[in-house]
Order: structure tokens, then sequence, then C-alpha cells
């Protein structure tokens, strides 16, 4: 019996989140420019033609990877914790601990994480992203009660997700790096 319309395209949407998953990890340690087509189908057991089918180049494969980690990094459990009703820095040290065992616990969490951040630590990314949005809520909040250094709130957040995005880095390139503290990486918002 033929496949319904709907069967096809989840077969088709469960072959692309296939991909993407195992392409997280390519990509994080290769980066777009680091990257052959023929490597990553290597990299991620498919053919060419099966990766052609789903994307037409390693840009939008790249892309599709980037929004991703995105979604996988800006979890409804991570984003809820600026809701909570207790103080900035409280906040500020849920946020730490919930990467910092996110990144002790799950190997793969390294490589969302340096690809959600990448394009902000280049300098590509819009004031849109959710991650970003939340911190830079959390320091505008410790800023205003006077928990946290005063300062440009943007420029705060931003260097918050630096130093995770440089720890990434060298995670990915050094796996016996070790894992900074909640009070390290909070020192740069708190002052």
């Amino acid at each position: 019996m033929p496949r319904s319309r709907e069967q096809n395209e989840k077969i088709r949407e469960e072959a692309k989140t296939k991909i993407l998953q195992k392409s997280v990890a390519f990509f994080a340690k290769n980066g777009v420019e680091g990257t052959k087509i023929s490597g990553l189908t290597k990299g991620i057991g498919i053919s060419q033609g099966a990766l052609y089918v789903y994307y037409n180049t390693k840009e939008e494969v790249y892309d599709a990877v980037v929004e991703f980690a995105k979604e996988k990094i800006a979890s409804e459990e991570l984003l809820s914790i600026e809701e909570k009703d207790v103080p900035a820095v409280r906040k500020l040290r849920y946020v730490s601990d919930y990467i910092l065992k996110k990144l002790s616990e799950e190997k793969s969490f390294c490589s969302y994480l340096l690809l959600a951040l990448k394009d902000r630590a280049e300098g590509r990314s819009s004031d849109e992203d959710a991650l970003f949005l939340m911190m830079k809520n959390i320091i505008k909040e410790g800023q205003k009660d006077g928990s946290f250094a005063k300062g440009n709130t943007e420029k705060t957040a931003d260097y918050f997700l630096s130093v995770l995005y440089i720890f990434c880095v060298k995670e990915i390139n050094d796996p016996s790096c070790v894992l900074l503290t909640s009070s390290e990486l909070e020192r740069v918002v708190r002052g």
C-alpha cells in the first residue's frame, strides 16, 4: 500500500532532523568554511545525493543546523528562568548552573551552544536571539536593583555569552579543558 502524503512528509522531516542532528558536531568543529560536502556526508554517514534531496548547498545545511542549534539551546526550561519570581542575581545563578550542567552532562550541548552563539560572537547576529534577550533582561533587572555592575546591558550580555562561546571552542578542540564554575561565568556580569 502506498504511503499517504502525511506519512511521506513525516518521513522527510525525520530524515532532515537526523541530518541536522548528525551535522551539528561536524559544523561546530569545522565551521562552514572548513567543510566540504564530501567530508560532511562521509562524517554523518549519508550519500551526497541523499543530502541534496533536502538541501541545495552546504550553506543551506549550515543555516538549518544553526537554527536547529538555537532551538535546542533556547529550551522552555532555560528561557523560563527569566520569569521566575526571584532576584536577578538568583536568575543569573540558575542560568549559569543550567548551562554548565548541560555542558557537563550532554556531549552535544557544547556543539549546539557554539553554533547558536557563533553568529553573535562574529557580529552577524540580530538582537532578537532568545538567549541574548533573556540575558539582557536579567542583566537589566540586576543593574536596576544594584546587584550587577553598571554599564551597557547589551555589551554585558554579549560578554557573558562570549565567555560561553570561547569555552565551547576550547572544549571542542581540547576535550580535556576544565569546565568553568558558575561564579567564574557570572563574574563578567556581577563585576
